[in-house]
């Protein structure tokens, strides 16, 4: 009689330990280190004073990024963390020169809730909510141009747990920006004086992982 006891209660605990695993739990940390590829439709709005008038010329083209996204998360619950995306790179217009040079760095508060929250797998929805920063230089002529604003984007990925501690995240994120002209120099002169600029973006970016967690439960 006792060991049938024992019996059952092994076969209810099962399922009962089995919810309990899983990959996002409340008080755990996230960190993620990782490599994205973006491409983007971008539109430049440049402002021309002219004789008192503003003449207004609107240029669209396409980008590329390759960014290095660093994401750091602190679990409020068991389906939801609240964190923060450091993303540097490099910006490429599709009729950028050989000697320019650009580099962009996003900015943002990231909630994150777990649609799927299991042992080894857990897929995820997040958003991003901060600012971007974009600096160009060319050669041929000197251009130093300066650009920051505001980005906004909305994005899903799996995540798969190798272990207790590492982890392989996939996410693929919808980002746009729109960013103003701060500062511009053409040959070491300033051109704000009787220009301005607004750079808007919105793309898809691809993102791969090396994912880690601690604490929780």
């Amino acid at each position: 009689m006792a060991l049938r006891q024992h019996l059952l209660a092994g076969i209810l605990a099962i399922p009962s330990s089995a919810t309990i695993a899983q990959y996002n739990q409340q008080g755990m940390m996230h960190l993620s280190i990782g490599t994205a590829i973006g491409a983007h439709a971008t539109e430049l709005e440049g402002r021309y004073q002219v004789f008192g008038f503003t003449v207004t010329e609107t240029n669209s083209d396409g980008a590329a990024t390759v960014t290095f996204p660093i994401q750091l998360g602190y679990a409020l619950g068991d389906r939801f963390t609240l964190g923060l995306l450091v993303e540097p790179g490099s910006y490429v217009p599709d009729t950028a020169s050989t000697d320019q040079r650009n580099g962009i760095v996003n900015l943002a508060i990231e909630p994150r809730f777990y649609i799927i929250n299991a042992d080894r797998i857990a897929w995820h929805a997040s958003m991003q909510l901060g600012g971007a920063a974009l600096h160009i230089t060319d050669k041929d002529p000197e251009v130093d141009a300066r650009y920051s604003g505001g980005a906004f984007g909305l994005g899903t990925g799996l995540a798969f747990g190798l272990g207790g501690v590492i982890g392989l995240g996939f996410d693929l994120r919808f980002m746009s920006t729109r960013m103003d002209l701060k500062a511009m120099e053409i040959n070491g002169a300033s051109v704000t004086d009787f220009y301005q600029a607004t750079l808007r973006t919105g793309g898809v970016v691809a993102q791969f992982s090396l994912a880690f967690r601690f604490g929780g439960g």
